[in-house]
């Protein structure tokens, strides 16, 4: 079962087949699954899964009918050990095994050990705390960079694009029908020209990861089609995008809302026993939730495309779930407050007249001056030489949650919904900062301690280290 999970993780995270990720991934699994075989077993099995590849391109898609034997688990004498290996060695073993080896990995990198990454992300902090080898894949081989292009990628991204770019309109503006022509808008440009240029479009080469990829039907399977597209399939996968901004536009009216931020690149620094390291990511969205001059209230608002948790199990599983969502929000948070510091500190170096010879003040780690200046307006200030502490004056006060659809059964959302339904309704889950420094506290803590252990791994140097999930 670990080699069949082990796989499923990849196929369900959309890891793309073609990568080293699979084959590494599938050997540590069989490494776990029988820990009494030679490594070299696992190796050799695991060229017999790349020799099928090459008459079965699609094996791990799922698309095509080939042999699943490859992935079973093995009960078999080590003879029969031996015997595969011999008669892999005869096809090409010393391939399989360069496949297989993560510091050739390293070295087309031109590293000659396991790195430890210095600059971290939310995202990437708990990939770690839910799979310790996929992190090693991800974020150290940088196996994959990016997830392969999917239609639900496609669509979460571009109705990012769009929730964005809406609030570039005058309010009066932000209509329904402008927003959903955003989408559309952002989708042409990245579709390309399909129509008029078929014959052009079916023989080109194309990647897995580019928008290029979407909706394209296989020629093999379809050699007599007209266009190397699925148009239907692309008219429903946009009908279906529309719905969600339709979902949005019913929950919040853009144009009663005016955003501090949007799409906002925030960074920290995090302390360690012997240097330091970088948190950094993106914030969908900065609300400002009431200002006056004795200070504002802020709320960190992020889009999620997918479908709002339903809370149907018991009370502790239901909490369990909620604070899986809303941990990287915290981690958001907590970098938004180590630079709301980063600023006070940099002014204070800036007021003081005896400031040491050579200090500097990094204003990497700082808020913006674009963010500092609507900060001020609001709070009727005139400038940055005559106001409070930022942290007197400002206060993190919830964390937002913004689902764009929702389950059909999820009573929470959809208690007048009918029954046949497109789909459920959006829905935002909010988490309050009341107690704001034992949140931060917590998660920083957390942060460190995460990083602590990557670093504990990586001082091992060994690859079959980073266990696999159970998943």
């Amino acid at each position: 079962m670990a080699l069949k999970r082990s796989c499923h993780r990849i196929q369900t995270k959309q890891w793309a087949a073609s990568s080293p990720l699979l084959l590494w991934c599938t050997a540590a699994a069989l490494f776990e699954f029988e820990p009494s075989a030679a490594f070299i077993h696992t190796e050799t099995m695991i060229f017999r899964a790349v020799s099928m590849r090459a008459s079965c391109p699609r094996i791990l898609s799922g698309t095509t009918s080939c042999s699943s034997a490859i992935f079973s688990p093995r009960h078999s004498s080590s003879s029969s050990h031996l015997e595969a290996a011999s008669l892999l060695n005869q096809e090409d073993n010393q391939a399989a095994a360069t496949l297989l080896d993560p510091y050739e990995i390293l070295r087309d990198q031109n590293l000659d050990e396991i790195p430890l990454p210095n600059k971290l992300s939310p995202t990437s902090l708990e990939s770690f705390t839910k799979c310790h080898q996929a992190f090693f894949f991800q974020y150290i081989l940088k196996l994959k960079p990016d997830p392969p292009m999917t239609p639900e990628l496609a669509r979460g991204i571009i109705c990012h694009k769009a929730l964005e770019d809406v609030f570039e309109l005058a309010p009066p503006q932000r209509t329904l029908g402008n927003l959903q022509n955003l989408f559309r808008k952002e989708w042409s440009s990245l579709r390309g020209d399909r129509e008029s240029n078929n014959n052009v479009a079916r023989e080109r080469e194309y990647s897995t990861e580019s928008y290029d990829s979407l909706f394209r039907i296989d020629n093999q399977d379809h050699e007599n089609e007209s266009s190397p597209f699925d148009i239907n399939a692309e008219i429903v996968w946009g009908q279906s995008s529309l719905q969600l901004l339709k979902n949005y536009y019913d929950l919040e009216d853009p144009r009663n809302v005016t955003p501090l931020m949007r799409e906002m690149w925030v960074n920290a620094k995090f302390p360690t026993d012997t240097d330091s390291f970088i948190v950094r990511g993106k914030i969908d969205r900065i609300d400002l939730i009431s200002s006056n001059n004795s200070g504002a209230s802020l709320r960190i608002l992020d889009y999620k495309t997918g479908k709002k948790p339903h809370f149907k199990y018991s009370a502790a599983t239901n909490e369990r779930i909620a604070n899986e969502q809303f941990w990287k929000m915290k981690v958001y948070a907590l970098i938004l407050w180590k630079m709301i510091l980063q600023t006070e500190r940099l002014e204070q170096s800036h007021r003081q007249e005896s400031e040491e010879v050579g200090k500097t003040v990094d204003y990497r780690y700082s808020l913006s001056w674009e963010l500092r200046q609507k900060l001020l307006q609001s709070l009727g200030y005139e400038n940055e030489q005559h106001h409070p502490k930022w942290s007197e004056l400002l206060t993190l006060e919830s964390l937002r949650l913004m689902y764009l659809t929702s389950h059909l059964d999820d009573m929470a959302a959809n208690f007048d919904t009918p029954p046949d339904a497109p789909g459920g309704k959006a829905k935002h889950l909010d988490f309050s900062l009341n107690d704001i420094m034992s949140v931060l506290d917590q998660t920083e803590d957390e942060v460190i301690s995460i990083q602590k252990q990557i670093k504990e791994l990586v001082d091992l140097q060994d690859p079959k280290a980073w266990h696999h999930c159970n998943w």
